[in-house]
């Protein structure tokens, strides 16, 4: 159970954070909590002018009363009514930043720490409790709620104060001794304490109940969402759900969760039923015993009838502002003990050294990469994914790494490319440790496509530009070196068409293509280092020597390296480096390592017998074997 001093050191740095994110949205609660309990207390003060007026036959002093009270309704109801569509505009956003400070957060991140399974976990749980639990936007209605009822208290034990201070006038006897300071006092406050503690003790027992039934529902919520926004929301799915017939399984899987989930959301219901029922048993004792003592205080003449609807009023107030502190401050401690997942994920530290020396630009493109005896291992595993790695990358050439799936090829790169680090060993540039370089500046040497690269719901031209200022000639020469201008101008929009379903105009377009404007996405950054993994993967045969054949073209003055397991990407290489379980076993040219009849030549002979047995011709000769 968090101590109260965690709770609320937890909540008023989440409302700091706010604070810091607009300046304005805790000034309009608070003053929107003025004008609520202004109307309240206002209304009650003048209600009881208005009677007292009435009774005394003062019938134009209750016409004023009356029309000051209609006034302050009209003035109050107006006023919240402006604040209500101002808070509702500043919730939405502070909902919103929720999301942004997370992202922004993941995104500040490097790879290999975003990677770590806690990391992640930490995200996704923060993420799920808040589109379950309200997230900052709770937190902040919690806080006003917990505020508005403390002041609500002060105020009214200040009008309770009032009527047990008021004397009763003589000859009433045991009702005019019971309606004394003192002993009324006493009775005001024994109801006070019982109420206080009968809605602790509702609270507690319903609390614990509710808890555990959120625990519970946690991971059937995990399925529902995964089936309705992973599997039912997801456009490229349909193609498999329809090939396979699996409609009917999913949506059995579908029901049986759902059904789960209204066990557990009906569960609730039931928990919040009763304790509902709780609260006005005992509320409603209060209130009995509030008008009791306020009678008697009528009776014995200590107080006005007019002042009997304004102290019964008071202490209505008073029941319902101690009911809403304790429940409130429940709920509080759970979203706050959510929340410190959330803000744990933010004092994240990245697992890389952040470096500061700038990377030197060069325009003739002369850099030099090292691997000096590199082993890495993923995090949470045991086994090494590369093994003492030792290379050195010549600058402009052409670099083929091929190996078998799982070798290492990919590994290698997101090393190069500083997306991990060594566990041991270095990897340096020009000689120094990359790891001292500033990450953002290094990582601009490389333009790289991956294996599972990623396209996005963007227009055409913002996936090429990925970030950068738009250049319209430059985006259509990288279009074309990558044999994607043509298909580009096809679509309704040219440059500015959007990609895939998730938009109402966007075009959906094959693997090929989303791998051609990858490939220019990675040409337009300029870089000088380009690294291709399985570049034409996607491919088909025709499309894939059309690719290969403008290589020259597309990285003439830069170093490229183009992982893959096609040895025919081998022909326009002249350096290859071969992987076997995680290590470096074979380098040289295609000549070199055919002849030596190791991994490389075993490789290119298995692909060139699966040719055979399609085309019963062999395969052409790579160029350089022809050179």
């Amino acid at each position: 159970m968090k101590t109260f001093r965690s709770i609320h050191k937890t909540g008023f740095r989440l409302l700091k954070m706010i604070h810091a994110e607009d300046s304005i949205v805790i000034p309009m609660y608070l003053l929107d909590l003025v004008l609520s309990l202004g109307q309240i207390y206002l209304g009650l003060f003048l209600t009881a002018g208005l009677v007292d007026a009435l009774l005394a036959g003062e019938y134009r002093q209750a016409a004023g009363a009356a029309l000051m009270l209609l006034l302050a309704n009209l003035f109050f109801g107006l006023a919240s009514r402006l604040i209500c569509r101002r808070l509702q505009c500043l919730q939405r956003k502070v909902w919103l930043v929720f999301y942004v400070w997370l992202r922004r957060k993941a995104f500040s991140m490097d790879y290999e720490t975003m990677e770590r399974p806690e990391v992640a976990e930490k995200l996704l749980f923060s993420e799920r409790t808040s589109d379950m639990q309200g997230g900052l936007g709770t937190l902040l209605t919690h806080y006003y709620e917990i505020l508005k009822s403390l002041v609500n208290l002060l105020l009214s034990l200040s009008l309770v104060a009032h009527l047990c201070l008021a004397e009763p006038d003589a000859g009433f006897g045991i009702l005019g001794a019971l309606a004394s300071p003192v002993p009324s006092a006493l009775l005001l406050a024994g109801m006070m304490a019982g109420t206080v503690f009968g809605a602790y003790r509702v609270f507690q027992r319903f609390a614990q109940e509710r808890r555990a039934i959120f625990e519970n529902h946690t991971g059937v919520e995990d399925r529902v969402m995964y089936l309705t926004q992973q599997v039912l929301g997801n456009f490229k799915a349909g193609k498999m759900i329809r090939i396979y017939g699996m409609q009917d399984m999913i949506l059995e899987n579908l029901s049986v969760f759902l059904k789960k989930s209204w066990a557990h959301f009906s569960a609730a219901c039931d928990v919040e039923r009763k304790q509902g029922n709780a609260n006005r048993l005992v509320d409603s004792v209060f209130i009995v015993g509030a008008y009791l003592l306020a009678a008697l205080k009528v009776v014995t003449g200590a107080v006005t009838v007019g002042a009997f609807t304004q102290y019964v009023g008071a202490l209505h107030q008073f029941g319902g502002a101690c009911f809403s502190l304790i429940a409130i401050h429940g709920d509080l401690q759970k979203i706050c003990t959510y929340m410190e997942e959330f803000l744990a994920f933010l004092d994240t530290e990245n697992l890389h050294v952040k470096g500061s020396i700038p990377v030197e630009k060069r325009t003739d493109g002369e850099y030099e990469i090292a691997f000096e005896h590199v082993s890495f291992r993923y995090p949470g595993t045991e086994k090494l994914a590369l093994k003492d790695v030792d290379c050195r990358i010549r600058v402009r050439g052409k670099l083929a790494v091929v190996g078998r799936n799982g070798a290492g090829k990919t590994t290698f790169i997101k090393l190069l490319c500083r997306l991990y680090e060594p566990t041991s060993g270095r990897i340096t540039l020009n000689g120094v440790d990359i790891r001292k370089y500033d990450e953002e500046e290094y990582r601009s040497l490389f333009g790289v496509v991956f294996q599972d690269f990623k396209l996005f719901a963007f227009p055409v031209w913002e996936n090429v530009t990925a970030g950068r200022e738009r250049n319209e000639k430059r985006v259509w020469e990288v279009l074309e070196q990558a044999d994607a201008g043509s298909m580009v101008r096809g679509m309704p929009g040219g440059l500015d068409t959007y990609l895939f379903k998730d938009m109402e105009d966007g075009v959906e377009i094959s693997g090929g293509e989303a791998q051609k404007l990858a490939l220019a996405r990675a040409l337009y950054r300029d870089a000088p280092v380009v690294i291709l993994d399985e570049p034409t993967a996607a491919l088909d045969p025709k499309a894939e020597s059309e690719v290969y054949a403008r290589f020259h073209e597309m990285v003439e003055g830069r170093t490229s390296v183009y992982i893959s397991h096609r040895m025919a990407s081998c022909r326009f290489c002249d350096d290859i480096i071969v992987f076997e379980d995680g290590r470096i076993v074979e380098r040289g040219s295609h000549e070199d390592l055919f002849a030596a009849g190791g991994s490389y030549a075993r490789m290119w002979n298995a692909q060139a017998k699966y040719y055979n047995d399609i085309t019963d011709s062999p395969p052409e000769a790579p160029a350089c074997a022809r050179s």
